[in-house]
């Protein structure tokens, strides 16, 4: 008979709310970092321009491909990276969380969206339009040298994704995905890092440019060590040192 699935720890976040309050607005722009640097004046400005848009579980929030014409930050809930792969397959690129952003706008040198963003769960995001975009970085220079300094730190993430897939193994690959999921979407408590997400082999191993077959084997090998657990629908990171060992 086979074992029943084994369901994650109980975790203290509610059900994620449709409503984006006024204060949360304020506080996921003054995080952004495009704004950081905004008097409190200013980012009252600049929340004027966005406009709170919400999305059930599982609709599309921008297509790749089509024409970039907003720009998204996350306000509640988790938002799917995905792309259409050659086999026909949608592959999961990310997972996005509070504060995170998304999209893309023609002052930024996008075109069109890079990817498709779906809503993993009930999900507001705050949205700027492009002409808007635009009047912000006229208005406020110091934004326009955010923009740049972000392009530059995109760009460098991009190199880093490249040398990791050429020069590391798929074991350090996986560590690293592992972290930086945790980082951004982990719960934690005395037991570890709870990433509790829909990830599955093949999801995992779109990210990290490897097989599901191999990725399964890495994943088996770093529960069997001790260093993560796994169930359905949630991984735990048990021990952070010993990943961050292997990414090193």
């Amino acid at each position: 008979m086979n074992a029943a699935p084994r369901t994650p720890p109980s975790t203290t976040d509610p059900v994620t709310p449709k409503h984006c309050s006024p204060q949360l607005r304020h506080r996921i722009l003054s995080q952004a970092r495009y704004f950081s640097g905004l008097s409190a004046e200013d980012l009252e400005q600049v929340n004027r321009h966005f406009r709170e848009l919400h999305y059930p579980a599982e609709s599309i929030i921008c297509h790749e491909g089509g024409n970039a014409e907003r720009l998204f930050f996350v306000a509640r809930g988790k938002v799917k990276l995905l792309r259409h792969s050659s086999g026909g397959d949608d592959v999961l690129l990310d997972l996005l969380a509070q504060g995170a952003l998304f999209g893309g706008l023609t002052p930024l040198g996008t075109r069109h969206y890079p990817e498709t963003a779906m809503a993993q769960t009930d999900t507001c995001v705050l949205a700027i339009s492009d002409g808007d975009f635009q009047r912000l970085l006229e208005q406020h220079p110091q934004v326009t040298l955010a923009v740049l300094a972000s392009v530059a730190r995109s760009l460098d993430d991009a190199r880093e994704v490249i040398r990791q897939i050429s020069t590391s193994d798929v074991r350090t690959r996986v560590a690293t995905a592992l972290l930086k999921l945790a980082e951004r979407l982990g719960d934690a408590s005395e037991q570890g890092v709870l990433i509790r997400a829909p990830l599955s082999r093949q999801d995992l191993a779109a990210m990290v440019g490897a097989t599901p077959e191999t990725v399964s084997r890495v994943m088996a090998d770093l529960k069997r060590e001790g260093l993560i657990d796994t169930g359905r629908q949630w991984v735990r990171v048990l021990d952070s040192g010993a990943l961050r060992a292997i990414d090193a």
